[in-house]
Formats: structure tokens, C-alpha cells, sequence
């Protein structure tokens, strides 16, 4: 799961599916040399050779199980063109001259006091893959997202800006943290903000819109809805593009999970959010 035989196996997917079934005829060989059965010609990925290639997302995931920690990426970068219109800045592009955010930030750590009050205080520490800050998240706001915010979730974070004099001075830099007004999910945002998603053919796996036709068919049904995003279709000819509609019966919720099956299904390039 860390990536340990990436350099020997053709792919993570196919060394993790393998390995029942090499342990399996291992076994039969402990008394002995493990591989001593072998015939030269055995190929242990032959008969996992379609598997499916992991995302990103997934790889970290396996990383951060197996080895505490992400290697091969940030999980906010994993999928940065699909929430890339749900954060209106990075947080390495803070400045003096923001005042207010959007985030989408992974949730490092959660800590909790009493104020004067005796009402919860909580303060986040989170990243988005371009810089660290902390957040101070008020009683009222922890009502309302106390279910999503929980450590390891990547969530957008909205509020106001201001500069952290304790970290600034520590660090020797500017150094920001914010009183957080808002804590959302992505699909929350996805759905409230993602109203078309265009599918462009040249960048897809597809050939021909016969056999985009033939790839929308065989998808779950329960995918398309009667609400929600506008799937459209960009073609491209030596002179001329055209979008075409795809119409209602292939409406969809633009949530990560649902955007992620289009990544599979179509190529990861072809999705234009």
C-alpha cells in the first residue's frame, strides 16, 4: 500500500489485487525456497492485467494508512481541478490585504477550550498543500459543522483574514490564521456552486461520440437525475467547435465521488469544470 513494489509490479492496483493469491501459493512452499515451483515463464499479473488504475486520492489514502504520512502528493492537489471554483484563494497567496477567504484545506488537528462563557472554542490547524495556518472556530459555526469536522477531512473553510502575531513572530514571517465563519463539505459546495461540467472530447479517451454514447449507457443509472449539473460536450474539428447539450436526462449531482467516476469513465484531462 506504500508503494513499496511500484518500481517492479506494472501498477499499486495490480501488486495489492496479486498478492492473496501469491501468498496463497507461497504457502504451499514453507518448508522450502518460496519460489523454488516457479516455472521461468509465471507472470503473477497476467491475470490481474485490467485492473483498474488507482487515482491519486486513492494512493494517499493507502499511504497515509500504511505509512502515517502522504509520499506521493498532497491530498488537496489530488483533486484540484475539480474544487478549484470553491476556494477563492490558496493559502500561500495570503497577504496583508486579505481580509476575507475561501479554503479548501485538509484538517490536521482539532483542539477545544471553554471561553469566559463557558461556551466551546475550537482551534483547527489545517493546509491545502501550499502553506499551514490556524483557525479559531466559534461555538455558533461548531453547532453547524460539528458532524464534518473531524481530522483528515478536507473540507472549505470561509472566513475573515487576519495576521497571527505569535506564529508570525516565531516563524520571522508573516503568518496568518481565521476566525472561521463557515465550514462546508466539497460535495456541499460542489453541488451549491458546479452548475455545467464540460466534457471535451479531443482531450478524452474517446474516439467518436458513438463511443461516448456507447460509455454514457453502460454508467450506473442512478447517476443522472432530473436537477442538478448540465453535462455538456465540447467538439472540436480542424474549423469549427461546437458545445453540444446533452439535455436533462444526463443531469447529475457534481459530487466529488460522481465527478471522479466521469474522471474514470471519460480520462482524467477530459472533465472542464
Amino acid at each position: 500500500q506504500s508503494g513499496a513494489f511500484d518500481s517492479i509490479a506494472p501498477s499499486r492496483s495490480i501488486a495489492i489485487s496479486c498478492v492473496e493469491d501469491m501468498l496463497k501459493d507461497g504457502s504451499k512452499n514453507i518448508s522450502g525456497d518460496l519460489f523454488s515451483s516457479l516455472v521461468d515463464s509465471f507472470d503473477p499479473y497476467e491475470k490481474y492485467k485490467n485492473t483498474q488504475d488507482m487515482n491519486l486520492s486513492e494512493l494517499l489514502a493507502l499511504e497515509k494508512n500504511s505509512l502515517g504520512y502522504y509520499l506521493s502528493g498532497h491530498p488537496v492537489n489530488a483533486i484540484e481541478t475539480k474544487v478549484n471554483r470553491l476556494r477563492s484563494t490558496q493559502i500561500h497567496k495570503l497577504n496583508h490585504d486579505t481580509k476575507k477567504a475561501s479554503l479548501v484545506v485538509l484538517i490536521n488537528s482539532i483542539r477545544q477550550i471553554k471561553d469566559k462563557k463557558g461556551k466551546p472554542l475550537t482551534f483547527i490547524n489545517f493546509d491545502d498543500g501550499t502553506g499551514v495556518m490556524d483557525g479559531v472556530v466559534p461555538s455558533e459555526v461548531l453547532e453547524e459543522c460539528h458532524e464534518i469536522l473531524k481530522d483528515g477531512k478536507i473540507l472549505v473553510v470561509k472566513g475573515a483574514v487576519e495576521i497571527d502575531d505569535y506564529r508570525s513572530k516565531e516563524i520571522g514571517d508573516a503568518m496568518f490564521r481565521m476566525r472561521v465563519k463557515e465550514v462546508k463539505s466539497l460535495d456541499q459546495e460542489l453541488s451549491k456552486k458546479i452548475k455545467e461540467v464540460i466534457l471535451n472530447l479531443e482531450k478524452s479517451d474517446l474516439f467518436s461520440l458513438g463511443e461516448l454514447s456507447e460509455k454514457l449507457e453502460k454508467l450506473n443509472k442512478d447517476l443522472w437525475k432530473s436537477s442538478g449539473c448540465n453535462l455538456n460536450v465540447k467538439v472540436i474539428t480542424n474549423d469549427s467547435e461546437a458545445i453540444i447539450d446533452m439535455g436533462d436526462k444526463f443531469k447529475f449531482e457534481p459530487t466529488l465521488s460522481n465527478l471522479s467516476l466521469l474522471d474514470e469513465t471519460f480520462g482524467k484531462n477530459a472533465l472542464e469544470i
